[in-house]
């Protein structure tokens, strides 16, 4: 028996005939065996080296893969589940906060006649607890041999020997670089050294913009009937400013599933981007910009989308980390405009 399980996935028949029996938006979800502890080996070594196999090909057919525990299943012991969707939006059903769980969980589960909860160990909190992979769970993944990069930049937390820059280094100011329409900025007011962290304390506070909070205002803001007829201006009026200030002030990003918005808070606020790679913050250095980028292909990095698997990211999905790319000096440099023919490419328009 070990051996046919073994064989079903070292090559992809097998994985692709489930995924092929599920809809675009379906799910698969397996069980994997007992729940990892802390001193655990990587699956790739020693008795788990079929579910590492298993892991690996079912990467290559699924967008998105979620792994939990649960503890309520009368084996004696914590067992671990996999989660895996055939379409990444899918996530943003996983990423559902309490109040969504508690409607969908009013919506779909039929009451009891004595009044008494139908579920008796999940509800929306224990839903929550799913979201994040355990501690055990991450610490394994990053003893792989080859190991993953996004183990050394997040999986230790806060690196001390970073040097952490206050806001009271940058100021808030109208952007001259990009001629009278050019916005507000943030600008250093004296040097921060490169590699350095800015602002950690008040990364903190940010605050998220949730893909079903995005999706309830756009639904409003662009209410039209089937000819194109506004049937909500009077929502439209009263989201503009919303509408305006999210995409304009936030960092958008689809690792939830969907478009979801994340916005810092006091003068990191007007953390802009500087065209033509004039920006020196940010989470990459990359060496495109919107005057050499390909304008009917998106880069990847521009995407943000999270990997298809990783405990590490899972944990730390709403860590943001503003870093210096490169020596900041309190200096503006000017930038060229480029003009290109209309597009119907969502990417190329903003451009």
């Amino acid at each position: 028996l070990v051996e046919i399980v073994g064989s079903l996935y070292k090559e992809n028949t097998f994985i692709n005939s489930l995924s092929n029996a599920l809809t675009e938006e379906g799910v698969l979800v397996a069980q994997i065996g007992g729940s990892e502890s802390i001193s655990d080996p990587p699956d790739e070594m020693g008795p788990g080296e079929d579910t590492a196999n298993m892991m690996e090909a079912l990467q290559s057919v699924f967008e998105s893969i979620h792994e939990y525990d649960e503890g309520h299943s009368d084996f004696g012991a914590p067992w671990t589940y996999l989660a895996c969707f055939k379409d990444s939006k899918t996530r943003s059903s996983w990423y559902r906060n309490a109040a969504e769980i508690d409607i969908e969980l009013h919506r779909r589960i039929a009451g009891t006649e004595s009044g008494k909860p139908a579920l008796l160990f999940f509800d929306a909190p224990m839903m929550i607890t799913y979201q994040v992979p355990s501690r055990a769970k991450e610490t394994s993944y990053c003893r792989k041999e080859a190991k993953p990069w996004e183990c050394d930049e997040y999986y230790s937390g806060f690196r001390p020997e970073i040097a952490n820059i206050p806001v009271s280094h940058v100021e808030a100011r109208k952007s001259t670089s990009t001629g009278e329409y050019g916005d507000r900025g943030l600008f250093a007011s004296q040097d921060i050294p490169k590699g350095s962290n800015l602002d950690m304390n008040g990364s903190v506070k940010a605050f998220h913009v949730l893909p079903s909070t995005w999706s309830v205002i756009e639904d409003l803001y662009y209410n039209k009937d089937d000819d194109g007829v506004d049937e909500g201006a009077f929502a439209t009026e009263k989201l503009s400013g919303v509408v305006a200030f999210v995409p304009g002030f936030g960092y958008g990003a689809k690792l939830l599933g969907t478009l979801h918005y994340t916005i810092k808070l006091g003068v990191m606020t007007f953390c802009n981007h500087g065209c033509n790679g004039t920006h020196n913050i940010g989470d990459w250095e990359n060496d495109f910009t919107e005057l050499n980028v390909d304008l009917d292909r998106a880069p990847v990095a521009l995407v943000n989308k999270a990997p298809v698997y990783s405990p590490v990211f899972d944990r730390h999905l709403r860590q943001i980390i503003v870093m210096a790319m490169g020596d900041c000096t309190p200096i503006v440099t000017s930038v060229k405009d480029r003009r290109v023919e209309r597009r119907d490419n969502k990417f190329a328009r903003s451009m």
